[in-house]
């Protein structure tokens, strides 16, 4: 019987017990399932897009990096209508801190009780938007291997969003956005 080459590690319980944890830890992440918009299906008020973002609205919202440190501030007034062809359309002035100012446009159709098909100026192809209940759930692509995924929850006040969106290089997160969104013009349609 040869002697083992390899030299013995001796680990004390309290290593052991930590190594343990560790390990039964990283096996109860890993089976945690991804949260589905679906989940919201019962929440209400029941958000619409084309209800909520008619008229004008204003939002305030900060960027964090990565390591959760604040990057930049910014204010976006909206201005949403409908267009004559039953498309909804949504003119965005984005102003940021440092006196940056963005301008992007979306238009939005309801193809069935949950599906929108809509396009954004900056973004990379069709955007995946869905209602589920309270939540607006947006997906697009911004450029090759970067998306933007924005979860937008109606407030049981109907006339409040939190908007709160990751950006992601090749899988990893790289900004997080938080935004507070308001109604603050009326047009002809309905408030939810």
């Amino acid at each position: 019987m040869r002697a083992s080459t390899q030299p013995s590690i001796a680990l004390g319980w309290p290593t052991r017990v930590a190594l343990s944890l560790v390990a039964a830890l990283g096996s109860s992440l890993a089976c945690v399932a991804p949260l589905e918009p679906s989940a919201f299906e019962t929440l209400q008020p029941t958000m619409r897009p084309e209800l909520f973002f008619a008229g004008a609205t204003e939002g305030w919202g900060v960027i964090a990096k990565r390591d959760g440190r604040p990057s930049r501030r910014f204010e976006v007034r909206s201005e949403g209508s409908v267009e004559a062809d039953g498309r909804f359309r949504l003119a965005q002035t984005i102003t940021f801190a440092d006196g940056e100012v963005e301008r992007r446009e979306w238009l939005m159709t309801r193809v069935d009780d949950t599906h929108y098909s809509a396009t954004l100026t900056d973004a990379l192809g069709p955007v995946r938007a869905e209602v589920h209940g309270n939540l607006f759930h947006i997906e697009y692509r911004i450029r090759r291997g970067v998306t933007m995924e924005q979860w937008l929850y109606l407030l049981p006040d109907g006339q409040t969003v939190l908007n709160d969106a990751t950006v992601r290089v090749l899988g990893s997160t790289y900004l997080r956005l938080s935004e507070r969104i308001v109604w603050v013009e009326p047009s002809q349609a309905p408030k939810p």
